[in-house]
């Protein structure tokens, strides 16, 4: 590693002597499993490590039972990240190269264990330099819940909470070691539930009630004859039925109904809500049943900053990439075998690649991701580092992998997504340190994102309708440990039976 200065060389030297705690925090939270708005344990546990180390900490913020806001020091610059720990429903996996759930159908994580670990990590590290320096500015993480949904962050924003950042150094793992690049990375994305309301009847005499599986059934029907009707390939209608009804003996009352899509622009997705508006409609006027529709989630594209995206890769140049052993390599050969690919000698990639070099993906292979909402606040840059396997795709794309979630997930607790946990904490931390102690770059940082939004016509609205309430009343899944449990109407807090922390 090149000389750094003796701010930086503080905050790599606590990554490296706290790589343990790291770790075992990151394996807790793999551990703890817990699906969108249902993040309790693994919340706390991030609460818990931050305290520790000298932050204060704010929970339940932006009426989210599992977000929380901590910082540390005071006056500008205020240098954020964030962390996630929410866990997909259904991608539970032990660390194996072959499938096999910790609990059938349950959550399991496909990284974001790390990505939250490593934020955390960054930051405390950053924090040690800053108070051993006397270095001026204030830290902040954020931890945003449910981004499977595309939701927690944009609550954060419409509160409030980014108003006054100065840059934002966010992070995910990846297939490969850069810094994001590409202008078109993610397209716009919204997630949407509709709830049917019937009327409760015995089912001797259906013909007095209405039901609301019917109005839902009617529903996914129309929309699947709108599908084609809605843009290009590529762009993604995808729904979820997390209540089915209720019991045979009765008509069901109650059932609910989410759709999540994507559209290269805003306005495009309000046209895609409105059609699914229009089929709901349609299915409650020929069931005699009633819906309410209600915006869960919503991210935007990014807005790339060139400046900021430069200085955090000219970090992750000073910290390496991972280096695997042959042992990780061959679990990783294991596990390719396993999806049908043919293994590779090279299933992991340990080189950085410039960003400007990156490929640019062609558009039906962009994604979504709700950290875009942070590029429309302030800078902002997004650090990949490896703890995913190659593919033939990610061979010519750096794209999306074909590889199956839960191969992810089988990789999350293992030595490889440790030590992309600890790259990726080094260079969170080296980055906030280099904008604590250099304005310079803070101040070329912020012309460019004004200069960005100017281009723009200016900062696109939030989609969320003002009076939305972050959807943590609806009947999403929680996991326990041992089972996954949905309740409705839920209060979203915590759960009744209390887990082993395992």
């Amino acid at each position: 590693m090149r000389n750094v200065g003796s701010e930086k060389k503080t905050a790599l030297e606590w990554v490296s002597a706290n790589a343990k705690s790291l770790i075992a925090l990151s394996d807790r939270i793999w551990h703890f499993a817990e699906p969108a708005y249902r993040e309790y344990h693994s919340a706390k546990a991030h609460c818990s490590f931050l305290r520790e180390h000298g932050f204060t900490v704010e929970e339940g913020v932006a009426d989210m039972p599992t977000a929380f806001v901590a910082s540390y020091g005071s006056g500008t610059p205020i240098i954020a990240t964030y962390a996630e720990y929410d866990a997909p429903a259904g991608n539970s996996q032990k660390s194996v190269p072959y499938r096999e759930p910790v609990v059938p159908y349950a959550p399991g994580h496909d990284s974001h264990n790390i990505l939250g670990t490593n934020a955390t990590g960054g930051i405390v590290a950053a924090k040690t330099a800053m108070k051993k320096h006397g270095l001026k500015g204030t830290l902040k993480i954020f931890g945003t819940p449910a981004e499977k949904i595309m939701s927690g962050k944009t609550f954060l924003a419409r509160a409030g909470y980014y108003d006054d950042l100065d840059a934002v150094v966010g992070n995910h793992p990846a297939f490969y070691n850069s810094v994001e690049w590409d202008e078109n990375r993610e397209k716009p994305y919204m997630a949407v539930a509709f709830e049917f309301f019937g009327s409760l009847e015995y089912r001797g005499t259906p013909w007095l009630g209405s039901s609301a599986i019917d109005a839902v059934a009617l529903m996914m029907n129309n929309a699947n004859y709108m599908k084609e009707h809605i843009g290009p390939g590529g762009w993604g209608l995808h729904e979820n039925l997390y209540v089915g009804g209720q019991t045979l003996t009765n008509l069901p009352e109650y059932t609910q109904l989410w759709y999540g899509f994507s559209a290269p622009t805003i306005e495009e997705l309000a046209r895609i809500r409105d059609i699914l508006v229009d089929c709901a409609e349609a299915a409650c006027k020929v069931t005699s049943c009633s819906y309410k529709m209600r915006v869960t989630g919503f991210s935007r594209s990014t807005l790339p900053n060139r400046s900021l995206q430069k200085l955090a890769y000219r970090n992750l140049e000073l910290v390496g990439p991972p280096k695997f052993s042959e042992e990780e390599k061959a679990f990783c050969r294991k596990l390719q075998k396993s999806l049908g690919m043919e293994p590779m000698d090279e299933p992991l990639d340990e080189n950085l690649t410039p960003p400007w070099e990156l490929p640019v993906r062609p558009a039906y292979m962009t994604g979504s991701d709700d950290s875009n909402e942070f590029s429309w606040y302030a800078p902002f840059c997004w650090i990949r580092v490896t703890t995913r396997i190659r593919t033939p795709t990610t061979r010519k794309y750096f794209g999306k992998s074909q590889a199956s979630p839960w191969a992810e997930g089988a990789l999350s607790s293992t030595g490889i997504g440790h030590k992309c946990l600890v790259v990726t904490a080094k260079t969170i931390a080296l980055s906030m340190v280099e904008l604590l102690t250099t304005p310079s770059e803070v101040e070329k940082a912020k012309a460019e994102f004004h200069e960005r939004i100017k281009e723009r016509g200016g900062r696109e609205p939030c989609l969320i309708p003002e009076g939305t309430k972050p959807p943590i009343d609806l009947a999403l899944p929680e996991f326990d440990g041992t089972e996954t449990i949905v309740r409705y109407p839920t209060t979203g807090k915590a759960p009744i039976h209390p887990r082993k922390d395992r």
